[in-house]
């Protein structure tokens, strides 16, 4: 029984670096325009920071919209894009988003319900995927300053207050 975890935790440290490793490039083929706000399973999305319209200043309400690109792998190698390879652009989609400062509320826009839906700072990534890291750069790059990031927030599965967006975070949006 103990070669048998033993053999597992020595598995386990084989795959760890290939898994921390898996680092898309921060900027789209290097271009600072293109920002990453999300990558997995091979995929990585950029916001285009030159896309970006003010819809709504009225505050403490706010809507910005954005571009956010799809990109892979552009020679079909996800380790080379991994590992800071260039990308390929696969889609683009406009984003909405609508936030509200005094609440502390961001939503994004869906056009199938054709309304605005809540993005829990605490929820999975199922729950708010590429949408709110992109809805944070985008507020980002609109005024400089941080949305959910600004105070740690309440994280019902940890039933504590957590940070949902490092100062590092914010480092990469030039």
């Amino acid at each position: 029984m103990k070669r048998i975890i033993m053999l597992l935790v020595g598995i386990s440290m084989l795959v760890l670096p290939a898994a921390v490793s898996a680092n898309y490039p921060m900027y789209l083929n290097g271009d600072r325009n293109f920002i990453r706000c999300d990558g997995h399973m091979g995929t990585a999305w950029y916001v285009d920071r030159t896309s970006l319209v003010v819809q709504k200043y009225e505050p403490p309400q706010y809507i910005i919209a954005v571009n956010v690109l799809t990109a892979r792998s552009a020679i079909g190698n996800e380790d080379d894009f991994y590992s800071g390879g260039s990308g390929t652009v696969t889609d683009v989609r406009t984003m909405h988003f609508l936030y509200d400062w005094d609440a502390c509320a961001m939503y994004a826009w869906s056009d199938a319900e054709m309304d605005w839906y809540y993005l829990p700072p605490g929820g999975s990534w199922a729950e708010t995927g590429i949408t709110m890291p992109a809805g944070e750069i985008a507020f980002y790059l609109a005024y400089r300053m941080k949305f959910y990031g600004r105070r740690p927030q309440y994280n019902e599965y940890l039933k504590r207050n957590v940070s949902v967006f490092e100062d590092a975070f914010y480092v990469r949006i030039p």
